[in-house]
């Protein structure tokens, strides 16, 4: 672009060819330094600072060596081998935890369990199940290694479709392993067309840990909250090969698909329920194959749906168990029930034998498979409301979760539960039940930031109402906490 051009600037502070030029190309981005850009924030005013963490690129790079084949290599092992790999994991967890960390030791205590007491693979299902409520209670002190300094510690936090938030950590060596396993993840369901010098682009809450390995395997980052027309422009711009991203936020982006598409081989859905049929009618409009990704915070990949459309369970990442609610046994292969993991590889707070709140339906045949990995026949969970704008257009349940996340997030608020609940089109009212360390003026003077960020979702002013309980009612089944109240 020559001097001479004017040049306008977004809300998300991205350069815009003149008009007279967008034909040919909507953005013309770059940072400071003059390098392409990769991030895509919903507006400077609101964009944090925080940038993807590169320290550990020689370290990643030296894992990614030595681990990446071997990482190929296990959903194809012999099962024998894959649950033999898997007990001899839980086993070291659980005598970890037993040792290190007291909430798993007090529970295990008081139920007669010993770390001996697991001889054999059948025996996992000894090791008492524990819950999100515990792991809040225990937060941090009962539940986070004191081997690991808090500031070597990636935070994150988890609510789902609960509302109840709970504060993790997850050590240097986990991310590192789990981001590997991403390679992995994306070169299984493209059936093998994803390379290194491919780029992988996040519509989410915040970048992924690392941008690249060394330069391989390139991300990029799209924030959640801005508006689906500008998404598909960034994504034009970037001309990613795989596309990840919650459901309700690939729905929305359905009306301007022609304004990206053709760069994709792959998109992958997560984080939210999405139906079969849902995905196979985004798979037409965008010509690509659209899998999922099943996963939780607490314990990253769970099962990935394949190219056959069977979902497979990452079995050296999380060991899973499908219990009956009532009785917490393990459920008939064919029925719904609960879903309990054991992460295999966060040592700085574990969760093992955690339940996981989702429903899901192992298979009562499962299908034949080169991939040795156990099968979910189906994951019956997971719900939650889109808001609604002025004009009508529906912004996505993730993209409001994303903004919430965003508020506690830069606004340093720890909210214990919430509710973030559209009472009309320009009326929010933000329900909360506040952390011990959140004063009630922190809330209140954090108003305006949440206002922003939905201003930036919905694309006109919000007014927020915050509201601050003692404690949620008691409620049936699984609170949403993401929902519209309004026709």
């Amino acid at each position: 672009m020559t001097s001479s051009l004017a040049i306008s600037v977004s809300d998300d502070g991205v350069a815009l060819v003149p008009e007279h030029d967008q034909a040919a190309a909507s953005l013309v981005p770059a940072d400071a330094a003059g390098a392409p850009q990769r991030q895509f924030w919903e507006t400077e005013h609101t964009r944090p600072d925080f940038q993807p963490s590169n320290e550990a690129a020689p370290e990643l790079v030296a894992a990614t060596q030595n681990y990446l084949g071997e990482c190929m290599r296990h959903p194809y092992l012999p099962v024998s081998e894959i649950r033999a790999r898997q007990f001899a994991r839980v086993k070291e967890l659980v005598e970890l935890a037993y040792r290190d960390i007291p909430v798993y030791r007090a529970k295990y205590d008081a139920a007669g369990f010993k770390p001996e007491h697991l001889r054999d693979y059948d025996d996992i299902q000894k090791i008492p199940v524990i819950t999100k409520p515990e792991l809040v209670a225990a937060f941090p002190d009962q539940c986070v290694s004191k081997k690991y300094k808090p500031e070597d510690l990636f935070p994150t936090r988890s609510s789902g479709s609960s509302g109840q938030t709970l504060l993790i950590r997850v050590d240097y060596d986990a991310v590192i392993t789990d981001t590997i396993q991403g390679v992995r993840q994306f070169a299984m369901q493209s059936g093998g067309n994803y390379h290194a010098e491919d780029l992988l682009a996040h519509v989410y809450t915040v970048p992924w840990w690392f941008d690249s390995i060394g330069g391989d395997y390139p991300t990029a980052f799209i924030s959640n909250l801005i508006p689906p027309a500008r998404v598909a422009q960034h994504l034009r711009y970037l001309g990613p090969k795989i596309l990840s991203l919650y459901p309700s936020s690939l729905d929305a982006l359905m009306p301007h698909v022609d304004e990206f598409r053709s760069s994709l081989n792959l998109a992958v859905t997560h984080s939210e329920y999405s139906s079969r049929a849902a995905r196979q009618e985004w798979s037409r409009q965008l010509g690509v194959p659209v899998l999922d990704e099943y996963s939780s915070e607490e314990a990253t990949r769970i099962a990935l749906e394949m190219p056959d459309g069977k979902y497979h369970v990452c079995e050296d990442t999380v060991h899973l168990d499908v219990l009956d609610p009532i009785t917490m046994e393990p459920q008939a292969a064919g029925q719904s029930g609960i879903a309990v993991i054991t992460n295999l590889l966060n040592e700085a707070m574990p969760f093992i034998r955690y339940v996981q709140g989702d429903y899901i339906t192992q298979p009562a045949n499962p299908a034949p498979s080169d991939i040795n990995w156990s099968q979910i026949a189906s994951i019956d969970g997971r719900l939650n409301d889109a808001f609604v704008n002025r004009c009508g257009r529906k912004v996505p349940a993730g993209s409001i979760l994303d903004a919430t996340y965003r508020w506690m997030f830069d606004c340093n608020l720890h909210l214990a539960q919430f509710e973030i609940v559209q009472r009309g089109v320009d009326l929010v009212e933000a329900r909360v039940v506040l952390g011990q360390d959140t004063p009630l003026c922190r809330l209140h003077g954090s108003v305006a930031h949440l206002e922003d960020l939905l201003k930036a979702c919905l694309e006109h002013p919000v007014r927020v109402q915050a509201n601050a309980l003692l404690a949620f009612p008691p409620k049936v089944g699984k609170r949403r906490p993401i929902r519209r109240e309004f026709d």
